[in-house]
């Protein structure tokens, strides 16, 4: 059980991770910093 636990939590952090990057892009393209989300989700997929 503690290697499905193990990738349980792995994946829960890349989940928050990928959240976050989201929040962050959509904060950026309120604030006038990014004017397109594909832009925000283009960085996303390369990361990931």
């Amino acid at each position: 059980m503690e290697a499905a636990e193990n990738h349980q939590r792995i994946i829960q952090g890349q989940q928050e991770e990928t959240r976050r990057l989201v929040t962050a892009g959509l904060t950026q393209i309120k604030e006038g910093k990014t004017k397109d989300f594909n832009t925000v989700c283009d960085r996303l997929e390369k990361k990931y």
